[in-house]
């Protein structure tokens, strides 16, 4: 293991020492573009909404963010809002072959539902009210073909958001109408028999008014899987014809004014051929089904000179079904659903003499919460659970301009949940810019997130998991430094230290009295490291960017935390090649980590997506490869899998035609 581990760190390195080397050099010399040739200054400029709830320059941000542009997106071919996450510096991403999970800075919990995250569109929470996780993979409400920008905001929020914004926040901005002006239309065929259509169309009517409207639908067959734990007398290991999927999702937004009305509708529907929670291996009938709608109506407006308001309204609603098959053709059907609705109100002062004030007050109930464990035949109940809650958050931030080079931002939440005694998280940010070519950040803060119902109450009828109601919120402190350098006329070089920790973490543990899962506060958890991160941009459309990340971990026992590799390294760069082709590829790589039993080994991946030129008679066609060099690897597995870690898939192609109508 020592010698793999030596391998990665100086693979990580290499990397590195030549995309360092490439910031300096003069660059590719091609046509000239405005877009591609950005300076730090504009880059910097660059606004961003998700680190104070209202736009700013990326250089005034309270918070550490990447944004990922809609060019970026487009170029790289990402499938969905996981793999476009993990580029970014500090964040990984595991799959159990049924959800995504994104890890940030070093902690990413084996059984963990993304709780931790909190994902937003146009500012909207999306995470569901019964198990309060963020679906980012194939299983997201949304689509990355409806993302004008994503944004990822580091460290905790709960200052302005309140719960689950505890190790970061995505934000999709979404597609207006006046970004489509038409319509477009797009179809994928790739392995393991996938395909995929989608549909978008949209209108700026005129200044006031204007609409915007998506569908997609995918399916896939799914590959054929060897799991050497089931490779006994009773089956060959081969899961064989049970890891399809098929999702079918919509999107819609009408603006009237300063009005506007978004909803939403997905469901995706899933076969695991990895025999979680016991079930029997190499039969069909193990699945999941995830279904989103949320609703919402905002308004953005000026009330008087200096005095701009925002509110919303929202109602949303998930519903999970898990199909499980047992031994003897025992069905059982785990079930959960989730409604919710409410409402949150901003007011913004600027006229007081550099200050730029908001006030807030935000609320929500979550009236059904509803979970039921049973076998169908014969038919045995072990869980009917319906435990409704509400949350009431009032808070502030104060942003500070103290002068010219010095901006001071200052935030503080107080969240009741209607279980537990009140929460207050602050949260402060400290920005010096000694010139335009400068930028550094000082950054402290507290977030928090209550149980959800599904830790407190989810109990199996002792078959693998029991209820602890006696759950208490966990906390999260955090202190972070940052700094960004220009390089150049178009380079810049940023780094990050952080410390992170974490108070009465929630947990999955094993009760020796009794040999069943629960969820329990634990004590101290600590990590903290730091990320390099660089991009360089050139004449024609060059870009490259890159992030190298060292990690530590620890529990209050000293050990280090299952699934939190030591080392990150990325490089994502994109080039126009002859014939008006274009290139987006990306490597990643990652160190080993601990999983439940042992440690699963490091990897390093490359994908690669050639995207031509508008086609005579319009459309674009685009050629993707997602692990060129078909690398075997694994993600440490959770509790609920007889594995001690997962197989992930190998070499994929994809080609998609996309054609404006």
């Amino acid at each position: 293991m020592r010698s793999t581990t030596f391998r990665y760190k100086c693979s990580l390195a290499l990397i590195v020492f030549c995309f360092g080397a490439s910031t300096q050099a003069g660059g590719p010399v091609a046509h000239a573009s405005e877009l591609a040739l950005m300076s730090l200054d504009d880059l910097l400029r660059v606004e961003v909404q998700g680190a104070s709830r209202y736009a700013q320059p990326l250089a005034d941000s309270p918070a550490s963010v990447t944004v990922i542009d809609q060019q970026e997106l487009h170029r790289h071919g990402y499938r969905n809002l996981a793999e476009a996450l993990s580029s970014v510096p500090g964040a990984y991403i595991s799959n159990d072959r049924n959800y995504s999970y994104l890890g940030v800075r070093g902690f990413s919990r084996p059984g963990d539902y993304n709780s931790r995250i909190l994902l937003l569109t146009d500012g909207a929470r999306r995470n569901d009210a019964l198990y309060d996780q963020a679906h980012i993979g194939n299983e997201s409400p949304i689509e990355l073909d409806w993302v004008k920008r994503l944004e990822f905001v580091s460290g905790p929020a709960s200052a302005i958001y309140g719960a689950n914004a505890l190790f970061g926040i995505v934000n999709a901005v979404m597609l207006d109408g006046g970004d489509i002006n038409g319509a477009r239309f797009t179809a994928d065929v790739g392995s393991a028999g996938s395909r995929r259509l989608g549909l978008l169309a949209g209108q700026r009517v005129d200044s006031e008014h204007e609409w915007f409207f998506a569908l997609a639908a995918s399916g896939a067959r799914g590959d054929d899987l060897y799991f050497p734990e089931f490779d006994n007398a009773a089956h060959d290991g081969w899961a064989r014809g049970l890891d399809g999927e098929a999702y079918q999702k919509a999107y819609g937004k009408l603006r009237f004014g300063n009005w506007r009305l978004s909803a939403n509708l997905s469901s995706r529907d899933k076969n695991l051929p990895n025999a979680p929670f016991l079930t029997a291996f190499g039969e069909p009938g193990t699945r999941t089904v995830d279904q989103h709608a949320l609703i919402e109506l905002a308004y953005d407006g000026e009330l008087s000179k200096g005095w701009q308001q925002q509110f919303r309204l929202f109602n949303g609603g998930y519903r999970y079904e898990g199909s499980y098959r047992y031994a003897d053709a025992l069905d059982n059907l785990d079930q959960g659903r989730a409604n919710w609705l409410g409402g949150d109100y901003r007011l913004i002062v600027t006229t007081l003499p550099a200050h730029k004030l908001m006030l807030g007050i935000e609320t929500q109930w979550n009236t059904l919460l509803e979970q039921r464990n049973f076998d169908v035949l014969p038919a045995v109940s072990y869980l009917d659970s319906n435990r409704s809650s509400h949350t009431l958050g009032a808070f502030v931030q104060d942003e500070w301009r103290v002068s010219p080079q010095w901006l001071l931002n200052l935030g503080l939440r107080y969240d009741k949940h209607s279980d537990y005694s009140a929460i207050t998280s602050p949260r402060a940010a400290l920005i010096y810019q000694p010139s335009e070519s400068a930028t550094l950040k000082a950054m402290v803060g507290s977030a928090y997130r209550a149980p959800n119902a599904y830790e407190r109450f989810y109990d199996d009828g002792g078959v693998l998991q029991k209820a602890n109601p006696a759950l208490l919120p966990e906390r999260i402190r955090s202190v972070e430094l940052a700094a960004d350098f220009q390089v150049g006329q178009a380079g810049r070089f940023g780094v990050n230290i952080y410390r992170n920790d974490v108070q009465d973490l929630i947990d999955q543990v094993l009760d020796p009295a009794d040999g069943l899962l629960m969820y329990s506060n634990q004590s101290h958890v600590q990590t903290q490291g730091i990320d390099f991160n660089a991009e360089r941009r050139w004449d024609g459309g060059y870009r490259v960017r890159g992030s190298l990340s060292r990690q530590w971990s620890s529990a209050a026992d000293g050990s280090e935390l299952g699934n939190s590799p030591q080392w990150l390294g990325k490089l994502v760069f994109g080039l126009p090649l002859a014939a008006g082709w274009t290139l987006g590829a990306e490597w990643q790589g990652m160190s080993e980590r601990r999983s439940l039993a042992g440690q699963v080994p490091g990897f390093g991946v490359l994908n690669m997506l050639l995207t031509s030129r508008p086609l005579t008679g319009g459309g674009e066609l685009a050629v993707g490869v997602y692990n060129v060099g078909n690398r075997q690897y694994l993600d440490p597995a959770s509790s609920a899998f007889t594995q001690d870690a997962l197989v992930q898939d190998g070499r994929q192609f994809r080609l998609r035609w996309s054609m404006p109508l």
